[in-house]
């Protein structure tokens, strides 16, 4: 799951539900809801299953910081190759929402969620939408995106970074351990953490076909990005993320 999540194009929570461990991650994570934490305090450590979350955990923080500079290495490297791999896994990724976790025809339906999700894509991915990242708030903002992303099947929290055009910014935070210029992004993904599993993870259920749809779209109108954005950048890693 962290190598997933560093790469683009590849979900993390797809890879969680490869390996089964989707839902009672999910379930975990929904009980960090402050009305369920501070309702039902008493049972925190049963919910929270710790021998089950601190090897998943642990094993996605040392992936995550180890393929930083695997990540880099392709992009300063192979960076060619890489690009079609990333490219040949998501438009994987959009056969596998649209048609094999799902009948072809239920996403026939939402045929224009498709095409908003790809035309918001697009719109990012050249360009034509441009966001500062030299700000704290935005950064935030990022980490939130980033970490719904995660939790969401389908869509790689990595791309939706890519997307912002601060993916090479993170890995090169990660890979530097800038505890500091990170932490706006850090504040966002605890945002996401305590609001995203109770509150969209139901609408997600509720709109499984649509929401699937709309993020095949995100996901096909994102291959650009990848060939536009991710390039190597030169002393990259030696710039903070701290304003």
């Amino acid at each position: 799951m962290g190598i997933a999540e560093i790469t683009p194009g590849i979900s993390g929570a797809t890879i969680a539900g490869i390996f089964n461990v989707y839902k009672p991650f999910i379930k975990v994570l929904s009980f960090f809801n402050p009305k369920k934490l501070f309702g039902n305090f008493k049972n925190f450590g049963k919910n929270i299953n710790l021998p089950f979350m601190i090897p998943l955990m642990l094993g996605m923080i040392i992936s995550i910081y180890v393929s930083a500079f695997g990540i880099t290495y392709l992009i300063e490297n192979q960076l060619i190759f890489f690009k079609i791999f990333l490219s040949v896994v998501m438009v994987f990724a959009v056969i596998k929402n649209c048609i094999m976790d799902q009948k072809l025809s239920d996403s026939n339906q939402y045929f224009f969620s498709f095409i908003l999700g790809m035309l918001i894509a697009l719109l990012v991915a050249f360009s034509l939408v441009q966001l500062d990242f030299n700000n704290r708030f935005l950064l935030i903002i990022a980490g939130f995106l980033g970490f719904t992303a995660f939790i969401l099947p389908g869509i790689s929290g990595a791309l939706v970074l890519l997307l912002l055009g601060i993916y090479q910014e993170i890995t090169c935070g990660i890979k530097s351990l800038d505890i500091i210029g990170l932490l706006p992004f850090i504040v966002g993904m605890l945002l996401a953490f305590f609001v995203v599993p109770s509150k969209i993870i139901e609408r997600f259920k509720t709109n499984e076909h649509q929401i699937k749809v709309l993020f095949s779209g995100l996901i096909l109108g994102s291959i650009p990005a990848v060939w536009i954005h991710l390039k190597p950048s030169e002393n990259l890693c030696y710039v903070s993320l701290s304003i």
